[in-house]
């Protein structure tokens, strides 16, 4: 089976087995996911093909590199080559793909149903040894169990953690076929993993149903042995056919309930499986039921605090919403009373009331979208000093009304792969901010970027001269929905703000002197795309 190997980066040290079919490596990955923030959601994509594999990049922000040069079209990889995405350091290690196997359940019972040797209950005892003779046996399986349960445990998707627990089992077991099938909403059993041994023949296979519905309603797992020499069977072709001489069949056994079943089978040629055997892989049916329960455990908490977050949204903006919704009604009123009276002076000062409270619920709308999803950034080759120039001019308008100064100090920039749209946001926010903080007729907001080529950085300063934030309060400005000017913001634009800059792998700073005024700093990776399309830089820390 070819795997591939972390060797550097956040996910240091774990191995992925690769399946047969198209494999990604990425954030948003079943096959070879990682956390590194520098890896693209679906960074590069390992194929088998005519008994090679391919390495291909899918357009990744941060490229992929083959043994230190950046790949430009798909290569074959060989057994030790280095694959650097982003941060991460991986290294493949060979062999051909894994096979799923197909399976048939022998529903009547006419074409293999085994006679059985052996049994043991599925429980948290299932794993103990009982003879003192069997230490070393004991401590064996103890460790198989174990790391089984710590390369399960961190796995929050049902479907890849039944994968590894198919890959482990066939890794342990030597198995010429492997099924993990679990008991859907009607009763029935759906194959979720499958596995056939390098070498065995890719046909389907038939499975007991007697067998599997005594694993299941008596929650015990089953060793079957020499299943063509049981007389019940003289009929069953197909058995002998098969050869199938021994089989292991035990429960995936849930907190409450039976919720599948893992069962495995070797031929004559192989091996017959033990009386030990079935109690290891009795422990890992057992072990592999809890992991099931807490995966679904915390999905549905997760969904419980989604609900609990759009409750809490609902209580925090309402209030807000009402509010502007009563300017803007106000301000409809004026203007149509002086449209009724043809007093057109009247109708075109309070537009400005109507005007400001509808950018006002256009803003609140962008907040609350960009806040409530995760998002990958659209990136492009732009020059930050654009985006800036652009949301000054925005403003400018507010800020002349309020005779408030606003200035722009703007640095020779390179052109980097950034959100356009994403930064034009946070850019707006941080603003928006500022104009809040300072007072009419004296306040004063700048507008500074600067290139730091020493550790290629792209950093931005929003600075105003006014109230200033006290101390104690600072931890909490980018907390959604808190805010400190009461009815006049949502808590919602500087924790877009930060989560916009996180997205871009960057950093957002604030100091701050009551009464003196505060500096929000953003500091941006300049991930540059040079002539030769090398891409360089250094994530913000």
């Amino acid at each position: 089976m070819a795997s591939i190997q972390v060797i550097q980066g956040p996910d240091k040290g774990r191995s992925f087995d690769l399946l047969d079919g198209e494999n990604i490596i990425g954030r948003k990955s079943n096959s070879v996911e990682l956390t590194d923030g520098t890896v693209s959601r679906q960074h590069a994509k390992l194929t088998p093909k005519d008994g090679a594999w391919l390495l291909e990049d899918l357009g990744s922000a941060n490229g992929t590199y083959l043994n230190g040069i950046r790949m430009k079209q798909p290569a074959a990889l060989h057994r030790g080559d280095q694959v650097r995405c982003g941060s991460t350091l991986l290294v493949f290690g060979g062999g051909q793909p894994a096979v799923r196997a197909a399976v048939d359940l022998d529903e009547e019972g006419q074409l293999v149903d085994a006679a059985i040797v052996a049994s043991v209950p599925s429980n948290e005892d299932s794993v103990i040894i009982p003879t003192p003779e069997a230490g070393a046996a004991a401590i064996g399986t103890l460790r198989i169990v174990y790391d089984l349960i710590t390369g399960i445990g961190s796995i929050f998707d049902v479907d890849l953690l039944l994968q590894r627990t198919m890959d482990k089992v066939i890794e342990v077991f030597r198995s010429d076929r492997g099924y993990i099938m679990l008991i859907d909403d009607d009763g029935r059993l759906v194959v979720k993993a499958s596995r056939l041994a390098n070498g065995s023949a890719d046909q389907k296979v038939p499975i007991s149903r007697t067998i599997i519905n005594e694993v299941v309603g008596k929650q015990v797992g089953l060793l079957s042995s020499n299943a063509m020499t049981d007389k019940r069977f003289a009929a069953g072709k197909s058995v002998h056919d098969f050869g199938i001489r021994s089989a292991i069949c035990v429960p995936i056994k849930g907190r409450e309930r039976v919720l599948g079943v893992i069962h495995v089978d070797c031929s004559v040629s192989e091996q017959t499986y033990s009386t030990e055997q079935l109690r290891l892989l009795t422990a890992i049916g057992y072990q592999t039921g809890l992991a099931i329960d807490n995966v679904r455990l915390y999905e549905a908490a997760v969904q419980r605090e989604r609900l609990a977050a759009v409750g809490e949204t609902v209580a925090q903006l309402s209030h807000h919403i009402k509010n502007i919704l009563q300017a803007l009604g106000a301000g409809i009123d004026v203007v149509e009373m002086g449209l009724n009276g043809n007093d057109m002076a009247k109708a075109k000062g309070a537009w400005p009331i109507v005007q400001r409270n509808l950018e006002r619920i256009n803003n609140l709308i962008l907040n609350m979208l960009a806040f409530s999803k995760s998002r990958e950034p659209l990136l492009e080759n732009i020059n930050v000093n654009h985006v800036l120039t652009e949301c000054v001019e925005l403003v400018s308008r507010r800020a002349d009304e309020r005779g408030v100064a606003l200035m722009s100090d703007l640095d020779d920039l390179p052109a980097v792969a950034a959100d356009p749209a994403g930064l034009n946001q946070a850019f707006l926010n941080l603003l928006d901010n500022a104009l809040d903080a300072v007072t009419d007729g004296t306040g004063v907001i700048t507008v500074k970027s600067r290139y730091d080529s020493m550790n290629r950085w792209i950093v931005v300063s929003i600075i105003d001269n006014g109230t200033g934030i006290p101390p104690d309060q600072i931890p909490n400005i980018f907390t959604p929905f808190w805010s400190s000017k009461g009815q006049r913001g949502t808590g919602l634009g500087l924790a877009v703000a930060e989560k916009v800059v996180k997205e871009h792998h960057g950093r957002i700073q604030v100091s701050s002197k009551v009464r003196e005024g505060s500096t929000f700093t953003v500091t941006l990776p300049a991930v540059i795309t040079g002539d030769s399309g090398e891409t360089v830089g250094n994530p913000a820390k």
